[in-house]
């Protein structure tokens, strides 16, 4: 019946498609009855999703809904308990800036450690260099988020102290990469980053130097009762050096829904955390 309906919708001139399942199939054609079996498909910071031939690695927490494989604490330092050589691809979205620098090169890490030679990491995150054009041109339209989070009971859910339309550029700007540092939250930490200096510390230091300063104010105790939070920025720079020190020396910018791997292609599963702002990397072992 729903195909039927697709079809008849289709001839008035609107193109519906069929949403693509797990695509199981291409799995077994690309990778193989073991690896699809045992799910050598990893995806670290996984909350809900769903995927029958995916593991989920993350952390249980009160702040998302999490559907857990491995347990797996970034912030611990800690190994993932695989071993060496094993996973065919390894996928995270916007994970790395709820991290430390330490917390993702120990991610970085583990990830080449654990894929088979020839696999995939794939890496999405907000961009920063995104967010600092909007602060500086004063482009509060990029925010799109501004009006939903201007919504009493959305911004008292995610405790800000006050509608976001109502508040600076230079604090919508910092509370998107060092949360805790902003002025805008409740929970916040100890020493918070005024406009003032916001604007002094990006006119007086490198950017990179700059970037580094605000998520230095960032609370630990703080993250860690509310991991939703963000303590760090990405840009492609930064993710390249990385993954070049973890290892990887096969590493190439990507876009939404333009992996390396045709299974990654499917946008009804994978890159769909807000790609108007996202950063998407891939490096190969």
């Amino acid at each position: 019946m729903k195909t039927i309906i697709r079809k008849l919708i289709n001839k008035i001139g609107y193109n519906i498609q069929r949403i693509p399942k797990d695509e199981i199939d291409l799995y077994y054609k690309l990778y193989g009855k073991e690896s699809v079996k045992n799910r050598r498909f990893y995806n670290i910071g996984a909350g809900s999703f769903k995927h029958s031939a995916w593991t989920n690695v993350d952390y249980k927490s009160n702040w998302h809904k999490n559907s857990i494989g491995i347990g797996w604490n970034l912030l611990s330092l800690a190994p993932i308990p695989l071993e060496d050589n094993c996973a065919e691809i390894v996928y995270s979205s916007h994970t790395v800036e709820h991290i430390t620098d330490t917390a993702a090169q120990n991610m970085f890490n583990e990830s080449h450690r654990i894929l088979k030679k020839g696999g995939i990491f794939r890496v999405t995150t907000p961009n920063i260099d995104l967010y600092f054009r909007a602060y500086k041109e004063n482009d509060r339209y990029f925010f799109y988020w501004i009006d939903y989070c201007s919504i009493p009971k959305n911004y008292k859910r995610v405790k800000l102290n006050k509608p976001l339309n109502e508040a600076s550029i230079q604090q919508i700007f910092l509370e998107e990469f060092a949360t805790s540092a902003s002025t805008l939250y409740e929970a916040g930490a100890p020493e918070r980053i005024s406009n003032e200096e916001l604007d002094r510390v990006f006119q007086e230091m490198g950017y990179e130097d700059a970037l580094n300063y605000c998520i230095s104010k960032c609370s630990i105790a703080v993250q860690k009762r509310y991991p939703g939070h963000h303590i760090n920025w990405w840009n492609k720079n930064k993710m390249f050096r990385m993954l070049g020190i973890a290892g990887f020396d096969n590493i190439y910018l990507s876009g939404y829904g333009q992996s390396f791997s045709p299974v990654l292609r499917n946008t009804w599963k994978f890159d769909n955390t807000n790609p108007k702002i996202s950063l998407y990397v891939e490096a190969m072992k």
